[in-house]
């Protein structure tokens, strides 16, 4: 290894550690991925953020100490102009003012490309999420994100819980809420592909925190609750899958379809992708309602519906609850059943990551991580 590529082993070693992997492949390509951000030198200064977001003082100390010599206002400088390209994570708090700290591939790195994607940073990603991030995805016991159904296929006797009804949670929503373009479909358009399914662009939502932030940097816009809702509502008759947050608070919400939304692509190369995600309802068919007509298996992206004969039948391995089959029934032949047992969503998004921390480094790892961060040392 050469010594410009150790300085990118090390960060990618150092992003490892967040509660996503950013595992080493055998081809290096995340390296690659890597030096579509971040100069040798930036690098070599990225080296000293830490996995929670921290002050310039705080980082500008530890820097000096690994032999930077730059001067604080140069620190600030290059920090904040990484935080521009998307390469790390930065913010601001009242009492301490500008924050900094190394952002995790996926939500994150790759997300903060909106609206600046080129197609030789999106052909290295796809190269790592097919090479490896599909395995890291298919390994997690919790997962980033969960699916819901859409709201016009929920059923009174369906008893759904608040945290699984996407719009009672925006229309009530008391905060700022805003809208980006899909990331995901903006790397098809990048990379010459067509999206099949919508031309829509304009779907996935932030909720607090992250509105705010996504508002601030200019890769999305400030919506009310009631735009917000018709939003849902297009993305609902496009057939997209809702996929918000895995907590019962989430700070996004992403419409996807399996055109182009990486983690669907990757799952639907599963034999079984139910196993992978975080659902709690299935499919079933009525059978004496059932025409024949087959809508249901071209709506479908999980392949999880065929014919038998003259009757949709499900495969509950493929079947990830999102109900966008059912509304376009016409003879009602579909609806939404609950599975056995209940997936109950992490509180917040700190509970989230903290779940996921331990489980891939034990519990004593994640404390250890955890004082570590919190008393200014390195992860």
């Amino acid at each position: 290894m050469s010594r410009r590529d150790d300085v990118y082993r090390r960060l990618a070693r150092e992003i490892d550690k967040m509660p996503v992997p950013f595992t080493e492949t055998a081809s290096g390509v995340e390296l690659e991925i890597l030096k579509h951000l971040f100069t040798p030198e930036e690098a070599e200064v990225a080296l000293n953020l830490n996995i929670l977001p921290e002050t310039l003082d705080r980082i500008h100390k530890r820097a000096k100490k690994n032999g930077i010599t730059m001067t604080g206002e140069a620190l600030e400088g290059m920090l904040d102009n990484l935080v521009a390209k998307g390469a790390i994570t930065g913010g601001r708090s009242r009492r301490k003012g500008k924050l900094y700290g190394l952002a995790q591939l996926a939500v994150g790195i790759f997300e903060y490309q909106i609206n600046r994607l080129t197609p030789g940073f999106v052909e290295d990603f796809e190269r790592y999420v097919n090479e490896q991030f599909h395995k890291d995805l298919s390994q997690a016991k919790t997962q980033q994100m969960r699916t819901i159904p859409i709201s016009r296929s929920l059923t009174p006797e369906l008893h759904v819980e608040p945290y699984n009804d996407i719009r009672a949670y925006v229309r009530n929503f008391k905060s700022d809420i805003s809208v980006a373009n899909c990331v995901c479909r903006q790397s098809t358009d990048v990379t010459g592909g067509t999206c099949r399914h919508s031309d829509i662009r304009e779907t996935c939502m932030q909720f607090g925190s992250a509105a705010r932030w996504c508002i601030e940097k200019g890769v999305g816009r400030a919506v009310t609750n009631e735009e917000a809702l018709a939003i849902l509502d297009r993305a609902e008759e496009a057939g997209f899958i809702l996929q918000p947050q895995n907590a019962q608070a989430p700070k996004f919400l992403c419409c996807c379809c399996v055109d182009c939304c990486h983690a669907l692509k990757v799952m639907n190369m599963h034999p079984r992708p139910a196993e992978l995600f975080t659902s709690n309802y299935h499919v079933i068919v009525e059978t004496s309602l059932c025409t024949g007509c087959a809508q249901c298996v071209g709506r479908c992206g999980m392949k999880a519906i065929g014919m038998s004969g003259d009757v949709a039948v499900v495969d509950l391995d493929r079947c990830v609850g999102c109900g966008v089959c059912t509304v376009a029934c016409p003879a009602g032949a579909l609806r939404l059943h609950r599975k056995n047992g209940r997936h109950i969503p992490p509180k917040t998004q700190g509970d989230l990551y903290r779940n996921i921390m331990v489980e891939r480094f034990g519990l004593l790892g994640a404390l250890k991580t955890a004082v570590r961060v919190l008393s200014g040392r390195k992860a």
